[in-house]
This record gives C-alpha cells, structure tokens and sequence, in this order.
C-alpha cells in the first residue's frame, strides 16, 4: 500500500470517528446530564446547569426534552429571548404539545408580550378549551387591560368547570364588581373567602360589594 492509500484510510478513519461521535452520548450519559443539570440549577447556578445540557444538545439537537430544559434554564439565567429560540423549538419538535406552548409563554412575560401570550393561549384553547390554567391567565391578561366583558365569558365557563376554585371565584368576583354587578360580585367572594379565608382581595372586594 503506497503513501496515498495510506493517508486516505486514515483520513476516512478520521472523518468516521467524527461523524459517529454524535452516537456516542448513550441513554445512561443523558440522564447524567440532566441530573447534574438540576443538581446545578437547585443552587442557583444556570449557566453551568445550561452548559451541562448543551453538551447533549450538541449532538441531539432534535430532543424535544433536551430544548424544553434548554428554553427553561434560559429563562431562569434571564436570557429571554434564547428561551424562546429553545421553546420554540421543542413546540415543533413536539407538533404543539401543550406543555412546550405553556413554557413558551414565560420569557414572552419576562417580555411584556403580551399579544404573543394571548395568541399562545389561544392555540390551546383551540386543541383543549376546557385547559384551566390557559382559560385563567387569559381571563387575567383581559382582566388587566379592563377588558371585563372577555374576562367574564372565560371565567364563567371555566367556574362551570371549577365552582369552588379560589382564584376563578375571586377574579369573578372582581369582574362582576367593575362591570357593576355588586351581588354577584360578594357571593364570588364569599365563596373565594371559604376556600382561602385570609385572602386579602377577597375581604377587600367582599367590604366593597356590601
């Protein structure tokens, strides 16, 4: 075998060794990585936590759990708009699943975008309109902006759903209040009181409807 032979099998060797390298993170090294992660981010140490991780992502960049961690632990260290970026896509990874469209909605907070939340709420309103908590943050986000109307027609449905649950009953309550329905305001806050009896909101909303 001549010279040449020789440099091509070793650079076809090497190039091999480089391509299979991305097989060589094994189920037990993932695991690893994300129990060292949490280890990291229990103590307050993100950007060693999200290092940890970007070890695995490097060669699965498709791992909707590796994104989904990525998108959190950015979220956490402050770094937003990265968050997003890993949301993002762990929510295609995932075709949509609930639970990324959720994670997504916090670094928007952290953002003040608003209208993306509300869009992001829509979408799973859309593949489950009985979800609780998007039904509850989007009433609030109608809430906020004094939208009472749009905050009613979601509370309501959702108190058919929930009928003693503190924070429908309490927000119910309040909207009642501003859109002038006091009576019905101080039975949604009587029965907020029941479930949280030192709340309060709902002793100052209950003194306000009298």
């Amino acid at each position: 075998m001549n010279r040449l032979s020789k440099f091509i099998l070793i650079l076809l060797a090497l190039s091999f060794a480089n391509i299979s390298y991305g097989f060589n993170i094994t189920k037990e090294d993932r695991l690893k990585a994300f129990k060292n992660s949490i280890s990291e981010e229990a103590i307050g140490n993100y950007e060693k936590a999200i290092a940890i991780i970007k070890v695995v992502y490097t060669d699965n960049p498709n791992d909707y759990l590796v994104n989904i961690r990525l998108g959190w632990l950015h979220y956490l260290a402050k770094m937003n708009e990265s968050s997003v970026k890993y949301y993002k896509e762990a929510v295609r990874i995932s075709n949509n699943s609930i639970e990324s469209l959720l994670g997504l909605t916090y670094p928007y907070a952290a953002m003040n975008n608003w209208s993306e939340i509300k869009s992001i709420y829509k979408k799973i309103l859309d593949a489950d309109p009985r979800h609780y908590t998007a039904n509850l943050n989007l009433a609030k986000i109608y809430f906020n902006t004094a939208d009472y109307l749009n905050s009613k027609i979601i509370l309501e449905k959702l108190q058919d759903s929930y009928p003693s649950d503190y924070a429908v009953n309490l927000y119910l309550g309040w909207t009642y209040y501003y859109l002038g329905s006091k009576t019905k305001a101080y039975d949604h806050f009587v029965t907020a009181l029941i479930v949280n009896p030192n709340d309060a909101s709902a002793k100052e909303g209950l003194n306000l409807s009298r």
